[in-house]
């Protein structure tokens, strides 16, 4: 199998991480790119560098566990490879790459039974928490502790954040030290490897309103039981249907999946999408293992027009036909919201674009999809929610007299769809369409916009590195070490609070450990600036650095 451009620079980049650094990798790629393809062409190469390794895979659903097999198997034929997995009944632990269930594996008795491995593969790698005591972070420090040589340990994501802990990566309390290889969607659109989304405005009727006083929190994402009670309210679901055959299916869309808040809700919604005349199915984590099978043949085949599911079909799920995704619920979780969207960016046949119809308001809550920042436990809601956010909606009509309706950023001077120009209006009209209650934003991809934003992430070349100890403002001691990076007049700074006790202490520490190379930690500041000064750090060559607020603050090391 030929490996596309991109794929073939991934590969490359992350072997070549995997053998110069110490810190563990992430590939970041959208949904629909090849992930899968990625790690297992890096399989491959690990063997032929190394041919007596032993590789663990990692992955949290069935699904992506015979995903792996398959892909791996397309790629070499004849990988021996064996799986272990309680929910598919295969309890191969012994062979040369073993592709596991992260579930199954932590047990103790299993680790134990499974011997050494030079390489950790993590798929679906935004799972990993900074939690000490998660099922990954056992599985690792079993494997570090209990092996002459720590495994080398990489991931795959297309969503490199998590809600309340921000980016997955970077020097301080993260498992992963940075990103190897990283690709944008706008780029894979145009190349013609991904299809785009289109968004439309939603009845207001069909909105799923989560700023209502009924719905309350729950570790950072709106209490599901909450959820429930307004998305199956009779009429929203009526007034959803509705909306979605006018739009999607009266249309000819005839491959829809409707992400739902529950196992109850998705029930309803697809007696009532049949109660309509729809061909429509369930799939949740309840559905048997040869029911859903039989569901997801039948989509893809055409027999069934829409899917309702909860949760299942968000990772590890290839529906290429897919041409609108119905987001019935709100989210707080901007993975969750990006890995929803994925599901119908794959192309397929003469398939132009997917329609999103976002009943709960989530482009409102998130932007567009390639340039949303992940939210920070720092972040203030109560601020976030008095940000005006402006939009317009097309209203130009065609020659055989339909509204196009289109969802379009207020800085974008022409509708996305149509080609028709942003109207101009009064003050109260503007104001009145920056507050309407509508179920987006603005553009889902920010190449679409008249002004992108700037890039998050920028990679510099090191010329000089020294360190310098000052103190902040609170009047705390600290390491201040400078890069003087080519080109630019004003240097980076990386700060390491060296000899303070607590949590700042402990992430100083870690740091430290990340980006030098000497294992021991200094004891101060003073001594700390002296192995600086003294050439502990000149092995690095590169740094990457990201905006956040007004500062570009380095969060990765290259050697």
């Amino acid at each position: 199998m030929k490996l596309r451009y991109y794929q073939e620079e991934a590969v490359d980049a992350t072997f070549d991480w995997l053998h110069t650094q110490s810190t563990y990798p992430l590939i970041v790629l959208p949904t629909g790119s090849g992930k899968t393809i990625v790690f297992a062409n890096i399989i491959k190469r690990l063997f032929e560098y190394n041919g007596g390794c032993r590789i663990l895979i990692l992955a949290h659903r069935q699904e992506l566990i015979t995903q792996a097999r398959d892909k791996l198997l397309s790629v070499w034929p004849c990988a021996p490879c064996g799986v272990l997995a309680a929910s598919l009944k295969e309890f191969d632990s012994q062979a040369p790459i073993v592709i596991a269930s992260r579930d199954t594996i932590a047990s103790q008795k299993r680790l134990d039974k499974a011997g050494e491995f030079e390489y950790i593969i993590v798929d679906e790698a935004h799972h990993v928490g900074p939690e000490r005591n998660s099922r990954y972070r056992k599985i690792f420090d079993h494997f570090e502790s209990t092996q002459y040589y720590a495994p080398r340990i990489f991931g795959v994501t297309a969503t490199p954040y998590r809600m309340g802990q921000g980016f997955i990566y970077g020097l301080e309390d993260h498992f992963f030290g940075g990103v190897s290889y990283q690709i944008g969607i706008p780029q894979l659109i145009k190349d013609g490897y991904l299809c785009r989304l289109s968004a439309f405005k939603v009845d207001d009727q069909a909105v799923i309103d989560a700023s209502t006083a009924r719905v309350k929190f729950k570790g950072g994402d709106y209490r599901e039981s909450d959820l429930e009670k307004l998305a199956m309210e009779d009429e929203t679901m009526l007034a959803i249907i509705n909306d979605w055959i006018d739009k999607a299916y009266s249309k000819g869309r005839m491959s829809s999946v409707f992400f739902c808040v529950t196992v109850a809700h998705a029930t309803k919604m697809c007696m009532f999408l049949k109660d309509a005349g729809i061909e429509a199915a369930v799939i949740t984590a309840e559905t048997p293992t040869e029911i859903r099978k039989k569901h997801l043949e039948d989509f893809e085949n055409g027999v069934i027009s829409a899917l309702c599911n909860v949760a299942v079909l968000t990772e590890g799920w290839d529906a290429p036909r897919t041409d609108c995704i119905a987001l019935l619920r709100p989210t707080k979780s901007l993975g969750l919201y990006v890995q929803i969207c994925g599901r119908g960016m794959r192309t397929w046949g003469d398939k132009k674009d997917c329609m999103l119809l976002d009943y709960g308001e989530n482009m409102n809550r998130h932007g567009c999809i390639d340039r949303a920042k992940p939210e920070k436990p720092s972040e203030d809601d109560e601020e976030e929610k008095e940000k005006e956010q402006k939009i317009w909606i097309c209203d130009a009509i065609n020659e055989a007299g339909h509204v196009c309706l289109a969802i379009n950023d207020w800085d974008h001077k022409t509708c996305i769809e149509c080609g028709a120009e942003r109207p101009e209006t009064e003050e109260k009209q503007e104001r009145e369409a920056a507050t309407s209650r509508v179920a987006a934003f603005g553009n889902v991809l920010s190449d679409e916009l008249d002004d992108p934003i700037e890039e998050l992430e920028k990679i510099k070349e090191v010329e000089t590195i020294w360190a310098e100890v000052t103190k902040s403002k609170a009047g705390n001691t600290y390491l201040d070490v400078k890069f003087k990076v080519k080109n630019e007049y004003w240097p980076q700074s990386m700060p390491f609070m060296i000899g303070m006790h607590g949590k700042a202490g402990r992430l100083a520490e870690k740091k430290w450990r990340a980006v030098s190379r000497s294992g021991a930690v200094p004891r101060d500041v003073e001594f700390a600036s002296f192995m600086v000064n003294n050439g502990s750090f000149n092995h690095i060559k590169k740094i990457a650095v990201r905006k956040e607020g007004r500062y570009w603050n380095v969060v990765s090391v290259y050697v």
